[in-house]
C-alpha cells in the first residue's frame, strides 16, 4: 500500500553519544505525519530503540544476512535485528552492491528472509552512470526488482530508486529522469511506495516531492544534522498538500 515515507540512512556515521543525541533532537522535533525511519549503524540500534519508544519514529537497519545464526563472522541476522526493535532493514544499497560484492540472488534471498521474519526491506535499486549513459537504466532496475522480489508478499516493501551517480555527489538526478524512472518503476510494483535516494537535500526537496510518483526520501547525509532532516520531511509535506 502507497504510503508516504522519509528515512534516513545514517551510513558508518556518529559514536554512541553522538547517535543518541542527534536520535534525542529528533523525537523531540519531529512530529509529523509522513512516516519517519532512522536507519543508524547496527550498534547503535537497542539504545535508539530506546530513545524512539512511545514515538512515532521507526526503526530501521542498514543491511542483514539471510540466516537466522550459524558461524557468519561479522554478519547480523534477522532475528537479532527484531529482537533490538528494528522494523526496516535496508537491502541492496548501491555500495552493498558495488563495494561489497552483494549480486541480485543475494539481495533476493534477504528480501525474503526479512519478510519470513517480519522485518519491511526497504529494496535499493538504481544504475551506475555507465549504465544511463548506454541506455541501460530500466533494464538494470527493472532486473534487479524483478529478482529481488520474486515470489514476494509486496504489502510490507519499499522500494527506493537511487541512481548511483547521484549518490553522495551533492547532484541529484534532474527531476525528468527522476518522474520518468519512478513511472517506470510504478508499472513494476504498482501499490508499493516508491522513494527517491541521491543527494536528497533541504533545498530540493520540495521540488522532487511534486512528482507524483516519489511516496518519499531515502536520505543519506543530510539526515545526519535534525534540522536540515527535518526540514526535508516538512517540504515533503508542503509538496504533498499534507497538513
Amino acid at each position: 500500500m502507497r504510503k508516504n515515507i522519509v528515512a534516513a540512512n545514517w551510513k558508518m556515521y556518529f559514536s554512541m553519544g553522538e547517535a543518541q543525541s542527534v536520535a534525542e533532537r529528533i523525537a523531540e522535533v519531529v512530529d509529523n505525519k509522513t512516516e519517519v525511519i532512522v536507519c543508524p549503524p547496527f550498534v547503535f540500534l537497542d539504545r535508539l530503540s530506546e530513545v524512539f519508544l512511545d514515538t512515532p519514529i521507526k526503526l530501521g537497519a542498514q543491511n542483514m544476512y539471510f540466516e537466522e545464526k550459524g558461524a557468519f563472522t561479522g554478519e547480523i541476522s534477522p532475528v537479532m535485528l527484531k529482537s533490538v526493535g528494528s522494523e526496516y532493514v535496508i537491502l541492496g544499497h548501491s555500495e552493498r552492491r558495488h563495494i561489497f560484492g552483494e549480486d541480485d540472488i543475494d539481495i533476493h534471498k534477504k528480501v525474503v528472509s526479512a519478510i519470513e521474519h517480519g522485518l519491511k526491506p526497504i529494496l535499493c535499486v538504481g544504475e551506475t552512470l555507465a549504465q544511463r549513459k548506454d541506455d541501460k537504466a530500466k533494464d538494470v532496475v527493472e532486473r534487479q526488482i524483478i529478482t529481488a522480489l520474486d515470489g514476494v508478499d509486496l504489502s510490507g516493501v519499499v522500494v527506493a530508486y537511487e541512481p548511483v551517480w547521484a549518490i553522495g555527489t551533492g547532484v541529484p538526478a534532474d527531476l525528468n529522469t527522476v518522474s520518468e524512472m519512478h513511472t517506470f518503476i510504478r508499472g513494476l510494483v504498482e501499490d508499493v511506495p516508491i522513494l527517491y535516494g541521491g543527494s536528497v537535500k533541504d533545498k530540493n526537496a520540495y521540488e522532487l516531492a511534486q512528482i507524483n510518483d516519489v511516496d518519499g526520501f531515502l536520505v543519506g547525509s543530510a539526515s545526519l544534522d535534525t534540522d536540515t532532516f527535518k526540514k526535508i520531511i516538512d517540504e515533503f509535506e508542503r509538496a504533498k498538500g499534507v497538513n
